[in-house]
């Protein structure tokens, strides 16, 4: 599908469980170069998991991003 790495591991942690269901979600988008563009992206209306991936996945294709970090 996508050679961006998805970390789930914070969330993990922080909830017990795997990202899943309808919510309000966080991530931070990870350029490969500099951790000065590392931008935070807050989807402000409930979505599901899978939905709010799909729209940060896009931020992160147009960034050139390698990695998305699902935020607790």
């Amino acid at each position: 599908m996508s050679d961006i790495e998805i970390y789930t591991d914070r969330y993990e942690r922080e909830h017990g469980r795997k990202p899943l269901g309808r919510g309000f979600w966080r991530f931070t988008v990870v350029s490969p170069t500099i951790t000065a563009k590392d931008h935070p992206v807050v989807i402000d209306s409930a979505m599901t998991y899978d939905k709010a991936l799909e729209v940060v996945m896009e931020i992160a294709r147009r960034r050139r991003s390698e990695r998305i970090i699902v935020e607790p």
